[in-house]
């Protein structure tokens, strides 16, 4: 079924969900079963829509807007609720968001071509991107660096890979 309306594509969908999702797992937090099977749902889904929104044909700029909010979102409530300087990191996300989104949807791919070594890691889709994006190092950080000096060094490394 293919409707014209982009606000009901299934990836869109698929969207709302995952915020609604977010929502509990922000309320939940406290409860850490609720919360990491509600956080893990939600980001299994945000694989589902993009390879939905290929496999339907229905890739928007509304969709990709919604999917990174929805991305900022996430990992804005475990930075926050991690970290004492979370809000900071996740306030740069949310900078660097509104920077890049005037450079339209091509804009990763542009990153992606850049000499810097840096910026190529962080803008190619593999292992090595989901660690530089997933915010569970955060939480190592914050729970090992006031237990155990050796955690620091793990903790630089998943920041530089």
């Amino acid at each position: 079924m293919k409707t014209d309306h982009v606000l009901l594509y299934i990836p869109n969908l698929i969207g709302y969900f995952r915020l609604c999702l977010l929502i509990f797992a922000w309320y939940y937090f406290d409860k850490p079963i609720v919360f990491l099977g509600l956080y893990v749902i939600q980001a299994l889904l945000d694989g589902v829509d993009g390879w939905s929104a290929r496999q339907f044909n229905q890739v928007s700029k509304f969709g990709s807007w919604l999917d990174v909010m929805i991305d900022n979102i996430g990992r804005g409530i475990i930075w926050t609720r991690v970290s004492s300087i979370g809000i900071f990191i996740s306030s740069i996300e949310w900078i660097t968001f509104l920077a890049l989104n005037n450079r339209g949807s091509d804009w990763k791919s542009k990153l992606s071509s850049s000499n810097d070594l840096i910026v190529r890691n962080v803008m190619k889709n593999d292992t090595v991107w989901i660690l530089n994006n997933c915010p569970w190092h955060a939480w190592f950080a914050n729970h090992h660096l006031y237990h155990e000096t050796s955690s620091f060094i793990l903790c630089v490394l998943l920041f530089i890979v």
